[in-house]
C-alpha cells in the first residue's frame, strides 16, 4: 500500500507544475541561515521531474541562495487543505550553472514577471516606499534552484484514522514504511 501513497504524492507534485491553482504550487521552503537558525519562506514550484527533483526560481542575490551556498540541506512543506494531505521533503539544493538552461527558462517567463528578478537592490533591502523600487532595463539576477529529495514524509489526515509513511531514496529507488501518525 505504500506504493499507492508514493504515487499519490508524486502525482500531486507533478500536477502542481501544470495547474497554477493546485495547492502544492506554493509551498514552504526552509534553509539553514547564518548562525544555524532555520529560515522559512513561501516559494513557487516551477518544475517536477520524473525522479522527483524539484525546481524553483529566485533572485540570485536572495538570502536563500546565500544559505544554500553555505549549507545545501533544505526542507520543504506542502499542504493540500482539500485533501488534508501534507508532504514534508528533505533534500539537497543546488543552483543551476548552465547558462543555456537559464536563458531558456528566462525566455519562458512572462514579461510582467521578469521584473521580480530585475530590481536594482537585492531582495530584503530596506526602502522608504514600495512605489520607489528601481528596475534594471535588460540585465537580471534570475537563478534556478534544483532540489534533489532524499526523504518524503506523507501524512494524510483522515477523520477515522490518519495515515503516515516515510519514503527514503536508496540509490535510484524509493523505499516506503508506514509510521505511527
Amino acid at each position: 500500500m505504500t506504493t499507492e501513497l508514493f504515487q499519490t504524492a508524486k502525482s500531486a507534485l507533478i500536477n502542481a507544475t501544470k495547474d497554477v491553482k493546485h495547492p502544492f504550487r506554493y509551498f514552504t521552503m526552509a534553509t539553514i541561515g547564518i548562525n544555524n537558525s532555520p529560515r522559512l519562506r513561501t516559494v513557487v514550484l516551477r518544475g517536477t521531474e520524473e525522479d522527483l527533483s524539484l525546481k524553483i526560481y529566485t533572485d540570485k542575490r536572495s538570502k536563500k541562495v546565500t544559505h544554500i551556498k553555505e549549507n545545501n540541506n533544505v526542507c520543504l512543506l506542502f499542504f493540500d487543505h482539500n485533501e488534508m494531505l501534507q508532504l514534508k521533503i528533505d533534500g539537497k539544493a543546488y543552483l543551476e550553472q548552465d547558462e543555456k538552461i537559464l536563458k531558456k527558462a528566462w525566455k519562458q517567463i512572462r514579461e510582467h514577471a521578469k521584473k521580480d528578478y530585475r530590481t536594482s537592490q537585492e531582495p530584503g533591502s530596506k526602502i522608504k516606499d514600495p512605489e520607489m523600487i528601481e528596475y534594471l532595463d535588460t540585465s537580471s539576477h534570475f537563478a534556478i534552484i534544483h532540489i534533489i529529495p532524499s526523504k518524503i514524509e506523507y501524512l494524510a489526515l483522515k477523520k477515522d484514522k490518519h495515515v503516515r509513511a516515510l519514503f527514503s531514496k536508496e540509490g535510484t529507488n524509493w523505499e516506503g514504511n508506514f509510521l505511527v501518525p
